[in-house]
């Protein structure tokens, strides 16, 4: 019997861990996440369902850049004039199919090569979700239509920093919204440049599976005790 428990102890471990591995497995769930395509690969705005999973659209000044990759080739880079106030620059793209109820952690490595003089973190790394019909439904940490972002600012300029944002999906989620973004408030003084490279969108690790792993391995340390 207790031979029997161990066995199953440690199946329910080695299944815990695979199934960790397959279904999360930390997978990059982006499309050209280095930018290495060169160019982007979808207008914006990207259209519903036929750009789903196809690459990044960027708008508002925001584009592909041979200048200052991190590796590769290629980065993205976003400008702002002195005293431009709230334009949005970002590339985004649609991941389909969103799991509604799960986490998403979206990082992004940023770079500001010009001194940031307007608010103190303009750079935005973001993540919003749409239902089936392309509509803004948010994220379940915000109300509805309302995309869950953190603010970055660059303490030393050609310094390669790591942005982060996790954000849970509601009830209706068809599609996530990933941003790369940067946004100044009109105080800057001179014209701002910022620059992304390898960026990262995975599902979170859920309880469930973190709960069976811990169970299947506490089943084998346990008789491990006893046993001494």
């Amino acid at each position: 019997m207790k031979l029997f428990t161990k066995v199953i102890g440690t199946s329910l471990g080695m299944a815990a861990a695979l199934a960790l591995s397959a279904s999360t497995s930390y997978a990059n769930l982006l499309t050209d996440p280095g930018f290495e395509n060169g160019a982007p690969d979808q207008v914006n705005p990207i259209p519903i369902p036929a750009g789903a999973n196809g690459g990044w659209a960027v708008f508002n000044g925001a584009a592909y850049s041979i200048a200052n990759p991190e590796s590769g080739s290629y980065s993205l880079a976003e400008s702002e004039g002195a005293g431009v106030a709230w334009n949005f620059e970002a590339a985004y793209q649609l991941v389909s199919p969103a799991i509604p109820l799960a986490s998403y952690t979206l990082t992004g490595d940023f770079m500001a090569t010009t001194a940031l003089t307007g608010q103190a973190k303009p750079v935005y790394i973001q993540l919003d979700f749409l239902n089936a019909a392309g509509a803004d439904i948010g994220t379940v940490q915000t109300s509805p239509g309302n995309a869950l972002a953190v603010q970055y600012g660059a303490p030393s300029l050609n310094t390669w920093y790591t942005a982060t944002v996790t954000a849970t999906a509601p009830a209706g989620a068809a599609y996530v919204a990933p941003y790369l973004a940067m946004m100044d408030s009109g105080a800057q003084t001179s014209a701002e440049t910022i620059y992304w490279d390898n960026a990262n969108m995975t599902l979170v690790p859920e309880p469930s599976t973190l709960a069976l792993l811990g169970m299947g391995l506490s089943i084998p340390f346990y008789f491990f005790r006893r046993r001494n």
